[in-house]
């Protein structure tokens, strides 16, 4: 592939043999030298920060220090952090590929100091670093300050401007005042903040130096005239009402853009002409089936429009495939909601471009790992460690993406051109496009499936009409590629603006919202909310419920607090809530406890107990008379041991899988219940029996070690963290947590649950199941204790029967199995033979009975009942071989469960050589008379539809349709 031109204005600095992995290093050592610890990224995904989905900067690992929450061993660090820009305010996601240096993920290096160094230092080694370090031109560089802002109370940094002029040779007129807007830094509307100083580098040729001076044209968006590192001066508090106090410690944040930084030192125009993309954007190349594309710089295309066009794909996919791979390898899996949907929406974007401009129609995204991870596998190690697995969820989406994306696109381009169509019309014009719509009858066909809440083709014109004459795509078909096709919304907006049309996005909410709404209700559907009576206060009380049963099973001075009826399918139930209480609230996948309320000398009994808000509320079925004394409450002790296993179980064999399977493994949803556990966690393939095998043994040696409970409570989250307790991604932590630990080595996990004081009290424990509950999260069931010993007892009953059944034998239990299951095999085998030859036999009958000449070609037609689609394609190829030469063949239909029809059509090859017919053309037409549609070789193609009482309609219009493909 050519070399990306140099830039020529840099020469002087510019090295195009020094390798982003060699600027990456020297950052780093140079910090290091001058005592900064080099912290390792933190993940993408924050941890104990719900404030943020991703990481998208520097400072995000350093916010509790910078809140005076948190501290470190260190004063002063340098790293190089992951980031990721996709929501939010940071959202670079449409501009990604369109021009040549936006990013989705990118690298952010920085230096810090907490309370030690401060603006001097900054500046001074920033200087040094560019200019006498890395050989920029001081002639072209410009550094900002703050000019001050009287809504704060601030004059300008005149610290910071002296600073520039006395630490570095820059002149006056290269060091700018600017605005807030761009030289004050906020965490927030409250919290530490501070002003800034920017360090700007003027890439222009020297003319247009002259013509315009660089400080005119810094802080505008200007491509060749960049910030380049950005130093933070954190040294205020933003209180509630805008004022700002000074804080007690001063500190310093810097960032930096890598993959700008490198550009520039390796004098390219773009960053996507750096050796950090150059691996990827050839791969690409080279996979594409496209001979023209060789390679990003290497394209033997004419038209300027496709040139640009291809170059965007390999830009799209080149900066997307490192977001998936880093987000996966920090246990983000692509889904429908929260971070996992930010991923997929990235992945399917590459998918398309791929697929549309790069002609790559099957998965190809989870190849280019390989090369980004020999580029970028060294510093973070993470990506090495996780490949398998990485590929694997990557392909996993690419094929579920790829069975719909052709459909979804045939679909966008069979409407949009009537939308462009509607665009600055008059009546008349408009009445012709809504004639040509309505002769269009695929495109009919589309607008019925998208305008679900109207039936009339007039009222479905005319609303169509209404949006696509403003150039605007209608909310009802953006909604039905989403929710049909798989479109995530931003894809469809994208694909419309290529076409120079809005999309209706009011429409499209309305639908979601729509959509949302009856989820909901399907959701609620037990409980009626109008039928639930406001709680009733009974004794007055400051403190909302405790909960005590951490510590006591049972408590006797509880007081009654409120009560209230509510109305359930079992009819008319209670919700009591106590002063303080042993009962365990569900949470966290754990079920609640139940038991019984003593009112004096009656009793109710606890049913369950749930969190509603503050209160802890106990479900009976009947209340005592009079509701004033003491009550006591009892949980039901048994059951709970019960639960306790099964959670401690949870614990263990968390660790386990994340030991046995890698690092990827996060929970992703669990069930805690007195007879059974239930676990769903991020991983690809379906675990395998030896492996569940090996996982079980290990939990169970664990549990026989009787490893002793270390309980924590009340400690500071930031603390916990440090301790390496596991957080789960997506659980909502407060400031302060129990941590639950059976060895500080193995098991330590942020918990609210209830769990046995050892691992011996488990007994045993043992899977029950293992498959999938959705794209790269696996399930699992498992029992402990008591419900695993009776599972056992089951088991061993179960072979005990089986042995019976084989007494007669001589072979072993196993071998008599398989004797007989490979009998069954035979035997089935011999059945299908049989039925299939019994389908065979009546090809000749068709031949004989339903033969027809159309223009001298022969017609045969058939009805084969109970066929599938399988079967149908072995027999054309022998109904084809009967008919020889001059033929045409269809066979029809209808599948076993009677909702499918399937056709298959055969064309002999002298037809075929002649262009007179072809098979794969015959079936197109047929599956779309069926409510489907299909393809295939010219001589031989299938179809199929959700039509089957039109089958025989469509297998007597055959000769009718050779007819008018033959004129």
């Amino acid at each position: 592939m050519p070399h990306a031109p140099m830039n020529p204005h840099l020469q002087s600095s510019a090295d195009p043999s020094r390798s982003s992995e060699e600027i990456r290093q020297d950052f780093l050592q140079f910090f290091q030298a001058k005592g900064h610890e080099v912290v390792s990224s933190a993940s993408l995904v924050p941890e104990g920060d719900g404030t943020l989905l991703f990481t998208n900067a520097g400072m995000n690992q350093f916010k509790d220090v910078f809140l005076g929450t948190g501290q470190r061993s260190y004063a002063r660090a340098v790293d190089t952090q992951k980031c990721l820009r996709v929501s939010g305010k940071h959202n670079d996601l449409e501009e990604v590929g369109h021009d040549t240096y936006h990013h989705t993920f990118f690298e952010m290096l920085g230096n810090w100091s907490f309370g030690d160094y401060f603006k001097a230092e900054a500046i001074r080694w920033a200087w040094e670093l560019l200019v006498e370090r890395w050989g920029l031109a001081p002639d072209r560089l410009y550094a900002t300050v703050h000019e001050g802002d009287d809504d704060f109370g601030l004059s300008a940094d005149a610290e910071a401007y002296d600073l520039w002029l006395s630490e570095t040779p820059l002149p006056e007129e290269r060091v700018l005042y600017e605005p807030s807007k761009e030289n004050f830094w906020m965490m927030g509307d409250t919290g530490p903040c501070g002003p800034c100083s920017e360090l700007h580098v003027d890439l222009r040729p020297p003319e247009a130096r002259q013509e315009t001076p660089g400080r005119e044209l810094v802080n505008v968006d200007h491509p060749q005239v960049m910030e380049l590192w950005n130093l933070v001066f954190i040294q205020y508090n933003a209180q509630t009402d805008g004022s700002l106090e000074p804080l007690d410690d001063q500190h310093v944040d810097t960032g930096m853009g890598f993959e700008r930084m490198v550009a520039v030192l390796q004098g390219k125009e773009s960053t996507y002409d750096t050796d950090l993309f150059a691996p990827l954007l050839q791969a690409m190349a080279d996979r594409s089936p496209r001979e023209e594309i060789r390679g990003y710089d290497d394209l033997h295309i004419e038209d300027d429009d496709e040139h640009e066009r291809v170059r965007t794909a390999l830009r799209v996919v080149a900066d997307h495939i490192r977001a998936i791979a880093f987000a996966i390898s920090d246990g983000v899996m692509p889904s429908n909601e929260g971070r996992g949907y930010v991923i997929r929406r990235i992945l399917r974007r590459a998918v398309r471009y791929g697929y549309q401009t790069l002609e790559l129609e099957e998965p190809f995204l989870h190849r280019l790992v390989d090369p980004l991870i020999e580029k970028m596998g060294g510093p973070f190690d993470g990506l090495a460690e996780q490949q398998e697995f990485i590929e694997q969820a990557i392909r996993s989406e690419e094929e579920s993406f790829l069975e719909t994306l052709g459909t979804g696109i045939e679909f966008f381009e069979r409407v949009v051109p009537h939308v462009a169509g509607f665009q600055d019309t008059d009546g008349e014009a408009s009445d012709r496009l809504l004639g040509a719509l309505r002769e269009d009858a695929q495109a009919m066909d589309l607008l019925e499936k998208a305008y679900v809440d109207t039936d009339d083709e007039n009222d479905i014109l005319h609303s169509f009409a209404r949006t696509a004459r403003g150039g605007t795509l209608p909310g009802q078909i953006a909604f039905l590629l989403h929710d049909t096709y798989g479109f995530p919304i931003d894809l469809t907006r994208l694909m419309a603006r290529e076409r120079d049309l809005d999309v209706d996005m009011e429409g499209y909410e309305t639908l979601m919202d729509r959509q949302q709404e009856r989820a909901r209700a399907a959701s609620d559907f037990a409980v009626d909310q109008s039928d639930v009576h406001a709680w009733q206060s009974v004794t007055e009380g400051e403190e909302a419920s405790v909960f005590v049963g951490y510590d006591q099973a049972s408590v006797d001075d509880a007081e009654l607090r409120a009560v209230r009826v509510v109305e359930t399918d079992e009819g008319q139930q209670y919700e009591v809530e106590l002063s303080h209480t042993p009962f365990y609230a569900e949470a966290g996948g754990q079920v609640g406890d139940t038991g019984t309320l003593r009112f004096g000398d009656e009793s109710v009994q606890v049913l369950d107990t749930q969190r509603e808000g503050e209160r802890i509320a106990h479900t009976v079925d009947t209340l005592p008379e009079p509701l004033d004394g003491p009550v006591e409450a009892v949980v039901d002790a048994e059951r709970r041991a019960h639960i306790r296993a099964h959670h401690t179980a949870t614990h263990l064999m968390h660790a386990v899988l994340r030991e046995t399977l890698g690092e990827h493994v996060q929970q992703k949803g669990s069930l805690v219940a007195p007879d059974r556990l239930r676990f769903d966690f991020s991983h690809f393939d379906a675990v395998d029996e030896d492996t569940l095998r090996h996982i079980e043994r290990r939990v169970n040696t664990v549990i026989q070690q009787n490893i002793p409970k270390q309980e924590a409570r009340d400690v500071p989250i930031d603390e916990a963290l440090d301790r390496g307790a596991t957080a789960l991604f997506d659980e909502q932590y407060g400031d302060r947590v129990r941590v639950i630990t059976f060895d500080p080595d193995f098991s330590m996990e942020l918990c609210g649950g209830t769990h046995v004081d050892a691992t011996g009290e488990i007994g045993l424990f043992r899977f029950v199941s293992e498959g999938s509950v959705a794209s790269g999260v696996r399930r699992v069931e498992a029992v402990a204790g008591t419900a695993a010993l009776e599972h056992v007892e089951s088991e061993l009953e179960t072979l005990t029967r089986a042995r019976r059944q084989f007494r007669s034998l001589h072979t072993s239990l196993p071998e008599a199995i398989a004797e007989v299951q490979e009998e069954r095999d035979r035997l089935a085998g011999e059945v299908d033979q049989l039925r299939r030859g019994q389908l065979s036999d009546q090809l000749d009958a068709f031949i004989a009975e339903n033969a027809a000449s159309v223009d001298g070609i022969t017609v045969v037609t058939g009805r084969l009942d109970r066929a599938s689609m399988d079967d149908l394609q072995e027999l054309g190829q022998q109904f084809r071989d009967k008919l020889g030469e001059g033929a045409v063949g269809v066979l029809g239909s209808v599948g076993e469960d009677g909702e499918k029809a399937y056709v298959v059509a055969t064309v002999a090859d002298d037809l075929v050589d002649d262009g007179a017919l072809r098979a794969g053309d015959l079936v197109g037409t047929l599956g779309d008379r069926l409510g489907g549609g299909g393809g295939g070789r010219p001589s031989l193609a299938s179809a199929g539809g959700r039509d089957p009482e039109a089958l025989d309609t469509v297998l007597d219009g055959v000769p009718a349709l050779v007819r008018d493909r033959l004129e």
